[in-house]
């Protein structure tokens, strides 16, 4: 009987041994290098580089977004190569008497303020000067107005008065303050609805422009009358300022540029917009790994616009290929932009990683993109670019940079 139970105890003894061994031999060895080559990768990583040109005769401009004088910011220019343009400014009517008291009073004029607001010029240009005519009452002010009706009223006879910029001024407001015999320049005949009109012309040593403050941007020029009202109180109640609001603004150009339907055209005035559309290769479907993408456009002439006031590339991702009106994103995570310089015609190239990226999430997504010139309608900045619709021209390229899966041993 004893030797059944000693027999027994032993079993149980070499089965627990064996069971300690096969754990000790399962244990991780977590300060060990790792010893399971059947898991490691069986290569090195291998990254690649490709360049895509757009869907032959698929990349295209599109002119007619926004609208002169319907942009963030009005041009005014003095023989400046990419525009000679001028400002105008028509405002609200100015009642001829205010209401008080339930009682509307006349008011005599006291002094006149006008304001414009810079919103980007040459930063490093001195001696920059704003001229402030008055318009005819008789002259139209709508989107019709030409240059070739606003240059000829632009005589010392209708000046209101010029403002010296400060050198030290790179944007913000600029004033004036009529008073005295002064405010026969702003007068407004009677029976004429009280409205005043306004053209800005510049002067400098060299051709240069500025964007000034529009109605569209919530920065447009002020005109402020101050008052005093035809009653016995002489204080706040007698003392009060009109302030008519910005009815109608734009600027006029003197020549106008038709764009070139075989090249890729971004800026101007109706705004253009190009449409670029990729077709990527199925190498660079979900495995692959996109480390880099970068858009080149060539340029086929130096880009025009104002010196260190550049206006802004910006592309993002098409939701849905639909022509000109295709609808694209706002996601901000997927919107790109960069600069773009005056006077050069090298290269343009702009990170579009994250919107191949996006394409490459899902497949149903349009391989295309839409690029504008930021603020639309509103810089001087004009870029034409080589299209493969014009063969004497470079068209886009994209080049993506990408890394392959690793391939990985069989167990």
């Amino acid at each position: 009987m004893t030797g059944l139970v000693n027999a027994a105890r032993a079993g149980r003894f070499a089965a627990v041994v064996s069971l300690a061994v096969a754990m000790l031999a399962c244990q991780e060895r977590l300060t060990a290098p790792g010893e399971c080559p059947e898991l490691c990768p069986g290569g090195s990583p291998a990254v690649f580089d490709t360049v895509l040109n757009p869907v032959p005769l698929s990349d295209s401009s599109i002119a007619g977004y926004v609208g002169r004088g319907s942009g963030i910011a009005l041009l005014v220019s003095n023989g400046l190569p990419a525009a000679n343009a001028r400002a105008v400014y028509r405002f609200t009517a100015r009642g001829d008497s205010v209401p008080l008291r339930d009682t509307l009073r006349a008011y005599t004029i006291d002094s006149v303020a006008i304001g414009l607001t810079i919103s980007a010029r040459d930063t490093l240009l001195d001696g920059l000067k704003l001229f402030l005519f008055q318009m005819p009452q008789e002259l139209p002010v709508d989107s019709n107005l030409t240059f070739a009706q606003v240059e000829p009223l632009l005589t010392t006879d209708n000046l209101i008065d010029s403002i010296l910029v400060a050198d030290t001024l790179n944007a913000g407001q600029v004033r004036t303050t009529l008073r005295g015999t002064d405010l026969e320049k702003v007068a407004i005949p009677p029976g004429t609805g009280g409205v005043l009109s306004l053209a800005v012309a510049i002067g400098a040593p060299v051709a240069t422009g500025v964007r000034l403050g529009s109605a569209a941007g919530t920065n447009a020029a002020t005109f402020t009358t101050y008052v005093t009202l035809d009653v016995p109180d002489t204080g706040a109640v007698g003392r009060q300022s009109l302030t008519p609001s910005v009815a109608f603004n734009t600027f006029v150009r003197e020549t106008t540029v038709e764009p070139d339907t075989t090249l890729i055209t971004l800026g101007g005035e109706p705004s253009s917009r190009a449409l670029l559309r990729f077709d990527l290769p199925p190498k660079l479907g979900d495995s692959a790994t996109i480390v880099r993408a970068t858009l080149e456009l060539i340029p086929v002439e130096p880009i025009l616009g104002l010196e260190r006031a550049p206006a802004v590339l910006q592309a993002r991702a098409v939701l849905a290929d639909l022509g000109a009106k295709s609808p694209v994103s706002t996601d901000e995570r997927i919107l790109v932009s960069d600069t773009v310089s005056s006077g050069s015609a090298d290269t343009v190239r702009l990170d579009v990683t994250p919107i191949v990226q996006f394409w490459q999430a899902a497949a149903e997504r349009p391989e295309a993109l839409s690029l504008t010139l930021q603020p639309e309608a509103a810089t001087f900045t004009r870029a034409v670019f080589g299209s493969t619709r014009q063969p004497a021209s470079s068209p886009p390229r994209l080049r993506i940079t990408y890394l392959v899966s690793f391939p990985f041993e069989n167990p």
